[in-house]
């Protein structure tokens, strides 16, 4: 199955060539240019760079966990910001894989189609493996640092990456394997990769936080798959879709609730220090929403994001 969107490929395909350009005249006249239109390849740097403003609540989140790993263990340094910027990225580079391999099956969904630009700038199998593996290549550099640890952490993350969305494993398609496996590297990872590679000595904190960011994953994996069900029961095979709604929404209640349950546990016996309680605060409306049953709307995790961002920009600010 081939994504669907606009594209020029029809000009080389029709008998007349003339006639389609005739027709497309108003996708030049947005293009402003007398040449031929660009190929969807040599489209990929454009397109990789709407994901990256698509996806801000993926790297972003993995951004702040990474900055406040090392700040809470007095790591802050060019080193390990640049590894936190990296970490990000390849998080960011995740996405867009995986945005790439749904891309047929997000053609179905008209929401979908407006979020994942492979639907609409569909980009061949040989150039998206070449951008990806350069792209990666460079978020190498920050790891290396780090000597043979950060080399392997690197891989397990490539590894993942492509084994998740990717045939012939795509976990995600994989009742169970999918949820454990996005609850163990969308955000659990990362911090205990920070967390290896500085060596940092374990507290009761990181063991928390640990706890806080696998049921933060996982709640938003089940979340995500409600929020996907009509388009994936046609297209693709999930959790969801395996143990149908009322079972998924039972699992994200209790993973929300035991959530919440850990979160304030752990700021009520001071565990999680309160400087860390703005962080909560924010993903208050998303864990409300979950708790009630529903995914809540699209843009909720941006806003969320956008805002907790902000704040570790206070706090760091404030610590100079």
């Amino acid at each position: 199955m081939t994504p669907s969107g606009p594209s020029f490929e029809n000009v080389a395909d029709t008998d007349n060539p003339f006639d389609a350009i005739q027709n497309q005249r108003h996708d030049r006249k947005r293009l402003n240019t007398t040449q031929a239109p660009e190929s969807p390849d040599s489209a990929l740097a454009k397109t990789l760079f709407v994901s990256l403003m698509n996806r801000i609540d993926a790297w972003g989140v993995t951004f702040m966990i990474c900055v406040m790993a090392f700040y809470l263990h007095d790591a802050i340094s060019l080193q390990t910001f640049f590894l936190s910027l990296a970490m990000a990225g390849m998080y960011w580079l995740g996405y867009a894989v995986n945005d790439y391999f749904d891309a047929p099956f997000d053609s179905h969904d008209e929401t979908k189609v407006h979020h994942n630009v492979f639907v609409n700038h569909p980009v061949s199998p040989r150039v998206a493996k070449a951008g990806f593996l350069t792209i990666g290549l460079l978020f190498l550099l920050s790891f290396t640092q780090f000597g043979l640890r950060g080399g392997v952490i690197f891989g397990v993350s490539l590894f993942v990456m492509w084994a998740y969305s990717a045939p012939p494993f795509r976990l995600k398609s994989r009742p169970g394997l999918d949820l454990i496996t996005h609850a163990l590297f969308v955000q659990t990872f990362s911090y205990l990769s920070c967390l290896i590679l500085i060596k940092a000595e374990w507290t009761q904190l990181d063991f928390a936080l640990l706890g806080v960011n696998f049921l933060a994953s996982l709640s938003g994996q089940l979340a995500q798959q409600l929020r996907d069900f009509e388009v994936d029961s046609s297209t693709d095979t999930n959790f969801a879709t395996t143990v149908g709604i009322g079972w998924t929404v039972a699992c994200l209640r209790i993973v929300t609730v035991a959530l919440t349950i850990l979160v304030a546990g752990a700021f009520i016996n001071g565990t999680i220090p309160m400087y860390m309680a703005p962080f909560a605060v924010v993903f208050i409306p998303t864990a409300a929403l979950r708790i009630r049953g529903g995914p809540g709307f699209q843009r909720l995790g941006t806003y969320t994001t956008v805002a907790a961002l902000f704040y570790m920009v206070l706090l760091l600010t404030l610590s100079l």
